[in-house]
């Protein structure tokens, strides 16, 4: 009983540990201790050690602005770039994707209800907006549809109940309907085109990259904005990014 007890309070411990750390990554800024406190649900006194275990393992660090996240994050990145095959494969691809397009390319894989850029090429006319390694982006916003449509029915749904309708760029409502329609675009066409879903002007090509299995592993997308090309045009360019995700793929 004390084994079981022991080992329930330890994974209350971590799951408390990595709330903290992924609120604080999700800050675009220093946060108080209170701030954390109410962002991940916790007592004050809870998240105070937590925060102070993460602070000696080097994983928060503190000055008078608030916490923020510490050198190890960093460490980790890093580790992460360097061991990550799929964007290590990637990345010469989406290089010559983008010499090819003349547009930014990027490469993003999902994890939970987000997805995260693992990889970036810029095009010929950078983007005005930052969307640096490793920011989080909605599933249900943008290119994240191509993963979103691999779900199935029961899955969408719970999606759906988790995230709930979503407001785009454009200033646009999409609820459930929305999204089940799109997606169903997607699983026939191969591919998602958005504009102004994330960004107001964005224009963006996505594709998923499967392998064999017909597991979505990831997905690349060519960005570019309205001002640069018309919807038309980037479409065109769809076999440029089925040629870049197939070899993607055999090379993973």
């Amino acid at each position: 009983m004390s084994t079981a007890t022991g080992g329930s309070n330890q994974g209350r411990t971590i799951e408390r540990a990595l709330d903290v750390l992924e609120s604080l990554e999700r800050a675009r800024g220093p946060l108080r201790l209170s701030e954390i406190a109410r962002s991940v649900d916790l007592h004050l006194a809870t998240t105070q050690r937590t925060v102070n275990l993460l602070v000696r393992r080097g994983y928060i660090q503190q000055d008078r602005h608030g916490y923020s996240l510490g050198p190890v994050a960093l460490s980790l990145a890093h580790a992460f770039v360097l061991n990550d095959r799929l964007s290590t494969v990637a990345t010469p691809i989406l290089g010559e994707l983008s010499a090819t397009t003349g547009l930014t390319s990027s490469i993003f894989v999902r994890s939970g209800d987000e997805r995260i850029l693992v990889a970036r090429v810029d095009g010929a006319n950078p983007l005005r907006y930052q969307f640096p390694i490793g920011r989080r982006v909605p599933l249900n916003l943008g290119g994240g549809k191509v993963l979103l449509a691999d779900l199935d029915a029961a899955d969408l749904d719970a999606f759906n109940e988790r995230v709930g309708p979503a407001r785009l760029a454009s200033g646009a409502l999409q609820d459930s309907a929305d999204l089940a329609a799109q997606l169903a675009t997607v699983r026939r066409n191969g591919f998602h085109l958005a504009q102004s879903e994330r960004e107001l002007g964005a224009l963006s090509l996505t594709r998923a990259i499967h392998t064999e299995s017909r597991e979505a592993i990831g997905a690349v997308n060519l960005v570019t904005t309205t001002e640069h090309t018309t919807p038309d045009a980037l479409v065109a360019l769809l076999p440029e990014l089925a040629r870049a995700c197939a070899a993607i793929a055999e090379r993973v």
